[in-house]
C-alpha cells in the first residue's frame, strides 16, 4: 500500500486503530492518507485471521462494502 501511495505523489499515511470485530476470525480496519493537494482517501480492509496470522486481506471502498464482504465470506 505504501508503494501505491508513493506512486500517487506521496502523502501522509495514518492508520486508524479502530478495528471492529465482525466474527470469530474476521475484523475490519481502515487506513486514511492525504494527497499533496490536501484531499484525503480512506479504504477499509477486511482481515481474516487464522491462528495468529492474517490469512487474507480484502480492500473495500466503504464501511458498508467491508461489512457486507465480511458477512458474505464466512
Amino acid at each position: 500500500m505504501a508503494a501505491a501511495i508513493e506512486r500517487g505523489g506521496g502523502g501522509e499515511l495514518a492508520l486508524r486503530p479502530d478495528f471492529t470485530v465482525v466474527g470469530p476470525d474476521r475484523l475490519i480496519g481502515s487506513a486514511e492518507w492525504a494527497h499533496p493537494d490536501g484531499s484525503r482517501e480512506r479504504r477499509f480492509y477486511v482481515l481474516t485471521i487464522r491462528g495468529d496470522r492474517i490469512a487474507d486481506m480484502q480492500a473495500c471502498a466503504s464501511w458498508r462494502q467491508a461489512k457486507r464482504f465480511a458477512r458474505r465470506a464466512r
